[in-house]
């Protein structure tokens, strides 16, 4: 199943989601990792404060993958100028 994600927050609830679907605990997670289970509550916590590496590392154990998904190119927005008047 694909969950499309736009912000870290939203992370977080599919990492609890996916460790309690695989019937691990914290402390189980954390021991797979080399970290401690008081780490374990802070990833899922703010995922967004997380390096990726570690996060990798949680989702590999959890048997789970990140995906890239490229919708194509973005228009940039125009650069913003002097407003008229302005010295």
């Amino acid at each position: 199943m694909d969950y499309p994600l736009k912000m870290p927050d939203q992370l977080r609830p599919q990492l609890q989601a996916l460790r309690k679907q695989r019937g691990m605990t914290q402390a189980q997670l954390g021991a797979a990792i080399g970290v401690t289970q008081a780490r374990v509550v802070e990833i899922e916590a703010n995922p967004g404060a997380v390096s990726l590496q570690q996060i990798m590392q949680v989702l590999a154990v959890l048997g789970a993958t990140l995906v890239i998904h490229d919708h194509g190119p973005v228009a940039a927005e125009p650069a913003p100028g002097p407003s008229k008047g302005s010295w």
